[in-house]
């Protein structure tokens, strides 16, 4: 299986567990950290990644869903997955 197989099983699967709910911030987090687990992450995704943890927490606790969908979706897509 090629890697950008299973980087995109990864994400699949991502989108299977956190459904519809994307202005949620906890299903975004939930997204983000599956995305964590895509195996074979290079240092650059994980960092992208990590950004988005950082900036998603921090619109967690001020309470702004919309903020942190937008920290996790930039994340993902810059590390080369994708969200639904």
């Amino acid at each position: 299986m090629t890697k950008m197989k299973i980087i995109l099983l990864a994400a699949t699967f991502a989108l299977a567990v956190t459904g519809i709910a994307r202005a949620d911030c906890e299903s975004d987090l939930i997204q983000l950290e599956q995305a964590f687990k895509t195996p074979n992450l290079t240092p650059d995704q994980t960092a992208a990644l990590e950004e988005a943890k950082v900036k998603a927490v921090a619109a967690l606790k001020g309470d702004d869903d919309k903020a942190c969908n937008t920290a996790v979706s930039a994340g993902i897509t810059k590390a080369g997955l994708t969200m639904k």
